[in-house]
């Protein structure tokens, strides 16, 4: 299991593999001008923000804190792992945006089995580290799906400069998706990038 833990990232970018081919190979039956691929996109755009935002606010407040103190305010007050919550919901919400369902349950399917195992072994270890306090902390507290009703914030945040970086190359990544999403559909409406399957 530490082997998993380790080489976390690596599994995550094959995970990705399938769900890149299809966001690049698959295309919706649905005219794009529709009123449903509006609907599909804008809901995909609420989702991906809500994950983007999820995960900028707990990167800020654990910043290089992990592992060394236990974190237990502001979306870490909501649930154990605020920052896969983010990760799941851009996941899902960006083959929402790329009007493309199929990619978000490969999303659900790949992305959140390695996070949910991921996370399993992470709880041990700071069971182990912090011993009652983690497990007090733990007790009723849902891991991924946040109770808002729990929430503690603190007055103040210290963000490390490295937390920042990663905060602005997320937020970049994000806003880039509407340029992806664009130019995807022109590569493949001038025949550039073949559809191989159309799905719905």
């Amino acid at each position: 299991m530490a082997w998993l833990r380790r080489h976390r990232v690596g599994l995550l970018r094959v995970a990705f593999i399938p769900i890149v081919l299809l966001a690049v190979f698959a295309r919706p039956r649905w005219p794009l001008q529709s009123w449903a691929a509006f609907a599909i996109e804008a809901l995909g755009y609420l989702v991906v923000v809500a994950g983007l935002l999820f995960r900028l606010w707990s990167i800020m407040y654990i910043g290089e804190r992990k592992s060394r103190e236990l974190v237990v305010e502001g979306p870490y007050s909501l649930c154990r792992h605020p920052l896969y919550t983010g990760t799941f919901l851009l996941s899902i919400g960006a083959g929402l945006c790329f009007e493309n369902p199929p990619m978000s349950l490969a999303a659900i399917l790949l992305v959140i089995p390695i996070h949910a195992v991921t996370a399993g072994m992470e709880e041990r270890k700071l069971a182990a580290k912090f011993g009652s306090a983690y497990t007090s902390y733990a007790e009723g507290l849902p891991r991924f799906i946040p109770h808002f009703g729990r929430l503690r914030n603190m007055e103040w945040v210290k963000v490390s400069t490295r937390s920042i970086r990663r905060i602005i190359l997320e937020t970049v990544g994000v806003l880039l998706l509407p340029v992806f999403e664009d130019l995807l559909e022109l590569l493949h409406d001038c025949d550039v990038i073949p559809v191989l399957w159309h799905f719905f």
